[in-house]
Formats: C-alpha cells, sequence, structure tokens
C-alpha cells in the first residue's frame, strides 16, 4: 500500500490518497478538526492507541486513514464516559477493530527488546563468573602454596637450628681434641 500524490485535474497539489482503496488520507489537523478536541488530546490518543490507529509513513510525515477517525470517535466516546485505558482497549478489541500489525510488531519489539538486554547481559556476565569462579581456585592454589612455604620455612628454621647446634658441637669437639693433641709433657701442667 503506497502513498501516491492526489491531483486536481487543473494540476495542483491535494492530499495524498491510499492506492488500495483512492481514498485521501488525513492530516492530524483534519482529525482535530473534526473530533473537536484539543491537538495534545489526539497525539495522547494516537500514541496511546496506536495499534488500532491506521497510519501511512510517507518519509517522516504520518498519514491518517479515513478509518482511523472512526477509532479516534469511539475512543472519544469511551474517554468522555471516564474509561480506564484498558477497558477502552478492550472494548475496541471487542468491536473488531483491526489492529495495525506494524505498530503492535513495533509494540512487541519494545517489549521483546529488554530481554534482548537482559540475554546480552547475561553473555557478558557469564564469562565474567567464570573468570571469578577461576580466580577463586586459584586464591585456593595460593592459599595451599602459602602454607607449604610456611611449612618449608618452618622447617628450614628447624634444620638452622640444627646446624647451630652441630656447628656447636664441631667447635666443642675441635677444643677437646686440640687439648688432646698437646704433647704427653704438657698434661702435667
Amino acid at each position: 500500500m503506497g502513498i501516491r500524490d492526489g491531483r486536481t485535474p487543473d494540476g495542483r497539489e491535494d492530499r495524498p490518497m491510499d492506492e488500495a482503496d483512492g481514498r485521501m488520507l488525513l492530516r492530524k489537523r483534519d482529525l482535530v478538526d473534526t473530533l473537536g478536541v484539543a491537538k495534545s488530546t489526539v497525539a495522547d490518543w494516537v500514541t496511546e492507541f496506536r495499534v488500532f490507529i491506521p497510519t501511512m509513513k510517507d518519509g517522516a510525515l504520518t498519514w491518517y486513514k479515513p478509518e482511523a477517525l472512526d477509532v479516534l470517535n469511539a475512543i472519544k466516546v469511551m474517554r468522555e464516559q471516564n474509561l480506564p485505558k484498558a477497558e477502552i482497549y478492550a472494548r475496541l478489541q471487542q468491536k473488531g477493530v483491526p489492529i495495525t500489525v506494524e505498530e503492535a510488531g513495533n509494540d512487541v519489539q519494545r517489549a521483546v527488546g529488554p530481554l534482548d538486554a537482559r540475554k546480552k547481559l547475561w553473555e557478558v556476565m557469564n564469562p565474567v563468573g567464570h573468570a571469578l569462579e577461576r580466580l577463586a581456585n586459584h586464591d585456593d592454589a595460593m592459599d595451599g602454596l602459602a602454607g607449604q612455604q610456611k611449612s618449608l620455612g618452618e622447617r628450614q628454621d628447624g634444620q638452622d637450628e640444627r646446624v647451630k647446634a652441630l656447628e656447636r658441637t664441631v667447635q666443642e669437639l675441635k677444643a677437646e681434641l686440640e687439648r688432646k693433641r698437646r704433647p704427653w709433657w704438657k698434661f702435667w701442667r
């Protein structure tokens, strides 16, 4: 369904027409004039109930199909009855107002978008979790190595004490051997 320019017989530009049914498309201003409500109100309704409002895009411009007037009139009546948004949604569905597939798809994408973000977050955080787990394992290994180092240090300290004791024993034995090596005549002194 494309948009083609509607032209008058003398060549003046008129509003675009829907190629599917040949009817003129409406601007938001046309909706405001026909409904008799403020432009901001129409803008709010179009935003809130966009899945029910049939539109045509022409670049950055949005044109409204004539059946959008029927939907907006129904919304106007229900708003005047002070019905909540959820109730209006339900009643529009009960009336069989068609849902605009493109807008519904956009709504689904907006709803699913955070799921994609969660998936991406999971994809980022999962390797981080594995890295933290490996770090914890390395910490355990480091603690084990620190315990072994302490044990080796204690063993070395014990060996140092034994070496000192052996050195003292060697010195004592040297001294005793020196005394015993004296010539026999020096023993009587």
